[in-house]
């Protein structure tokens, strides 16, 4: 039987233990019962140089919610049951010390709907192996990022680019995987998808490749001005071969400004990492002093800018490594391995610092670290006749002279659109992250609400515009005061009554349990009373939506799992007690057995939508996979005696309603709206028609891993039970069409907003279009400069996330909310 390549660091027992170094001891107690994960040492920080403490964990890990994700799967073409449940992944984490670990199950988000998905030990951050080739981490999105398909004539990154932009929209993580198996080869160097530029790591060792192969190809990249850090990954899948083979082999540790998961996301994006061979054993940290003033003020990650070449006489390097006794201590310098160290030690005591004069030979350059000693191979496919294999690295200290490095791929980007489009800016300020705007119209004033992440924290923010919808009218405040974890927000308006809804932790993410909260003003938001948390559940409550029943009472809708699935709630502010489930009518929950990790069902029913109509009757869609036969499972499982199949993956999902015709009345019984049993469909909006119908538009896929692109389907009802055939809107089979929001413009005609990949310089767009009684007009563009997603609407205010301020094409996070008008 052949075993995918990704999988097995070995077949047949063939990994001995670990060969530990000559005198070498775990550097960090992993045994810290009262602070679980307390690998990490606090920097002693003198005043200039980086605070902060290192956090060990991994970047690249699976379970049985990849379809291929465990031995038994793999073994018999996935037939047989799966032996990896998401907890049984976590709890092994725990046990070694992690602080922290993403489940990067193969193109899918399912396993954070999985009600395993908790720990009271690590930080979990969301995560996923994104696209069909190459293969892609991403950590901290909000959903999965969906790798579709390229035109005809396009260069063959497109698509790649495209999810870089995607990810970077939601301020999340986006690293190179195994470069070995898709973006280089030592015989052919690097191929068209090396040209992407934006990505925020490489991994450098993951352990079923080749190490050596993959810092080639990382310092290939270095050399031509790309700016990224390093990561390690145990691309774990087989509990058999622990601990071989496991979560935290190799470990990441990432120079976290504090112990959150917003930190942690930081610290990656900014390279602050270093790479051990598991959570004890050689650490290497790498630091610089470019002025001579015996101050440290750069560490591995950082890129510094120098008026020249000729460095202080003390400007110097400071390598320092720990557990390191009788290994090799090698210190490189641009161009790298291929001109050899600039240094070599072997340290003699189990923690030594060196320090080394520095002078430039180039205007950009670099400097790492790697430790190196005999004993096991570093990664399944790396060389065994090695003397010395890879034991620790560290991501580089990149100096360039005057100005930043500027990435030179071999295939340039297309230049990018400069047309005007007049929109104005709402939130946000160059440099930072402002992302996930709403908005709500009434009368002459527009309310905006928006997350921002600053300070390694996220906040949800809000901002009154004047009678002209100026932005510079009125400042931003903060709604979710100093909690640190507040998402998601929603914003809807009447008169002198605003409601802001958001979903927020509390700053607690051990385990992450966010609730719902709800602020109110009375004065057309020149003030807000204090936030008020609704239901009562214990579980997870995700992406709220909102609507008013009247000025006085808000209509607030959201994903919770107290019970174990993922259901819909729905609470009338000052109307109901308490919130109404109305998704779990239909569900059938199977507990599953502890023969297979696969067995349990919970359908998950996410991101609802909410409307509310002139006569007071309430529609809340949302999407639903429990027609999916395996659901919450990418692959299939077939009965036995039948062959296998490729089932569906992604999920069966589907569009469904339920509505409350007025007060007083019960919810009615959850109907599907898409009824489309071969796609996925999913992220609905909501809107009221002039005649009062109900119209919703979501996007669709074909049930394909990657390669298929999302379009946009529509549907009118009367009395939300029974809805018309699902209608395209502004389809092009060449474009990726995803997160429609729907609004009714002020003469009553609804309006749908999306963001789009149709443009001809490849950035994302937000378009529009109106359903008038012939059906849906022309997609018209609405933005233009640089990428433009998550957009809002309300009375034809487009509100969406762009970084057409961004100075850079790398390390750049600017992100800020911009306002147009349409109509």
């Amino acid at each position: 039987m052949e075993l995918d390549r990704r999988k097995f660091i070995a077949i047949g027992g063939a990994v001995t233990a670990a060969a530990l170094l000559p005198g070498a001891a775990a550097w960090a107690d992993a045994g810290d019962a009262a602070t679980p994960g307390a690998v990490d040492e606090r920097k002693p920080g003198q005043s200039g140089e980086p605070e902060g403490v290192w956090l060990p964990g991994d970047t690249h890990v699976h379970d049985d919610h990849s379809s291929d994700g465990s031995a038994p799967r793999q073994l018999t073409n996935q037939r047989d049951p799966g032996n990896l449940p998401v907890s049984d992944q976590i709890s092994y984490a725990e046990s070694v010390g992690l602080a922290f670990l993403p489940l990067t199950d193969h193109r899918t988000f399912d396993q954070h709907w999985d009600p395993l998905w908790r720990s009271d030990k690590l930080l979990l951050l969301t995560g996923e192996e994104v696209n069909g080739s190459p293969h892609s981490i991403v950590l901290g999105a909000v959903d999965t990022v969906v790798d579709g398909a390229n035109p005809p004539g396009s260069a063959a990154f497109r698509h790649v680019q495209q999810s870089i932009w995607d990810t970077h929209a939601q301020d999340a993580f986006w690293s190179v995987a195994h470069p070995d198996d898709g973006e280089y080869t030592p015989a052919a160097g690097p191929n068209d998808n090396a040209s992407v530029q934006g990505v925020d790591a490489v991994e450098l060792w993951n352990a079923s490749s080749n190490p050596e192969t993959e810092i080639d190809y990382a310092e290939n990249r270095w050399n031509r001005g790309f700016r990224f850090g390093g990561v390690a990954a145990s691309d774990s899948h087989f509990k058999e071969l622990r601990p071989n083979s496991a979560p935290g082999k190799p470990t990441t540790w990432v120079f976290a400004a504090e112990r959150t998961t917003r930190a942690i996301l930081d610290a990656l994006r900014a390279g602050r990492t270093t790479l051990t061979y598991g959570t004890g054993g050689a650490f290497a940290t790498i630091e610089a002093d470019l002025d001579g003033d015996g101050r440290f003020e750069a560490m591995s990650g950082d890129e510094v800018i120098v008026e020249s070449r000729f460095l202080p006489k003390r400007a110097a390097l400071r390598v320092r490594v720990k557990a390191g006794v009788g290994a090799r201590v090698l210190v490189y310098a641009a161009p790298g391995r291929s001109a050899g160290p600039v240094a070599t030690y072997v340290p003699t005591k189990d923690d030594q610092t060196w320090q080394i004069p520095l002078t430039l030979t180039a205007d950009h350059t670099w400097y790492r670290v790697e430790v190196r000693a005999p004993g096991e191979i570093s990664g399944r496919d790396a060389d065994p006749n090695l003397p010395d294999q890879l034991r620790a690295a560290t991501s580089p200290i990149f100096v360039s002279v005057k100005q930043a490095a500027v990435p030179a791929p071999e295939i340039a980007l297309p230049p990018a659109n400069q047309t005007n489009d007049r929109a104005e800016l709402a939130v946000g300020e160059a440099g930072g992250f402002a992302g996930f705007a709403d908005v709500a119209v009434d009368g002459q004033v527009t309310h905006v609400v928006a997350e921002v992440h600053e300070d390694h924290r996220t906040s949800v923010v809000y901002r009154r515009l004047d009678g002209r919808g100026n932005p510079r009218s009125d400042k931003t405040v903060v709604l979710s005061g100093t909690s640190g974890t507040a998402r998601a927000p929603r914003v809807v308006a009447s008169g002198s009554d605003v409601w802001v809804v958001w979903q927020d932790a509390q700053g607690q993410e051990q385990p992450h349990r966010p609730g719902i909260w709800l602020r109110h003003s009375h004065n057309g938001g020149q003030s807000f009373g204090a936030a008020e948390r609704l239901g009562t559940g214990q579980g997870r409550a995700e992406h709220p939506a909102l609507a008013l029943l009247d000025g006085g009472h808000p209509v607030v809708a959201w994903a919770e799992n107290s019970d174990g699935a993922f259901d819909v709630r729905v609470q009338v502010v000052g109307v109901d007690r308490e919130p109404v489930n109305v998704s779990a009518a239909g569900k059938v929950i199977v507990p599953g057995t502890s023969a297979d990790a696969r067995s349990p069902i919970h359908p998950a029913s996410l991101f609802p939508a909410l409307a509310v109509t002139k006569d007071r009757r309430i529609v809340v869609t949302w999407q639903d996979n429990r027609f999916d036969p395996d659901a919450g499972w990418t692959g299939h499982t077939p009965p036995a005696g039948q062959p296998a199949s490729g089932g569906t993956n992604p999920d069966n999902w589907e569009i469904m309603a339920s509505v409350r015709a007025g007060e007083g009345e019960s919810w009615s019984a959850p109907v599907r709206v898409s009824g489309n049993d071969d796609a996925a469909d999913r992220h609905p909006g909501v809107a009221v028609d002039r005649d009062g119908a109900y119209v919703v538009v979501w996007e669709t896929k074909a049930l394909s891993a990657s390669g298929a692109n999302l379009s946009l389907r529509a549907s009118r009802s009367t009395d939300g039970v029974t809805w018309s055939a699902a209608e395209p809107v502004a389809l092009d089979p060449n474009a990726m069409s995803q997160r429609p929001r729907v609004a009714a413009d002020p003469d009553g005609t609804v309006r749908v907003v999306w963001y789009d990949s149709r443009s001809a310089d490849w950035r994302w767009k937000v378009f529009t279009s109106r359903r008038n009684p012939a059906g849906w007009t022309p997609p018209l563009q609405v933005s233009t400069l640089g990428n433009n997603t998550w957009p809002a609407v309300d009375q034809g205010a487009v509100v969406f996330t762009s970084d057409r301020r961004a100075a850079r094409s790398q390390r750049d996070r600017t992100q800020e909310i911009y306002l147009v008008r349409q109509g």
